[in-house]
């Protein structure tokens, strides 16, 4: 199974879609939502959709991780 230049995650071969670069390198994208950001130079760590590898978890659950320990920290206090 290949992995997604982008993502990082593996996908189906019939599902993809694998781009050469002028300079002898294969690029394969698991969709064209993943394409179409890289092509525009969007950083992968960046965006919201795709999960970090170190923790697992996208920023926007990191976020809302920290709005609910904030919550329950302030629920504590009263």
């Amino acid at each position: 199974m290949p992995t997604c230049s982008f993502c990082k995650k593996p996908y189906n071969e019939h599902k993809g879609i694998v781009v050469f670069t002028f300079d002898g390198k294969s690029l394969s994208y698991c969709s064209g939502k993943c394409r179409r950001n890289a092509e525009l130079g969007r950083d992968p760590k960046k965006t919201n959709w795709v999960r970090r590898e170190k923790k697992g978890k996208s920023i926007k659950e990191l976020k809302e991780e920290k709005i609910r320990s904030i919550k329950e920290d302030t629920g504590d206090k009263k």
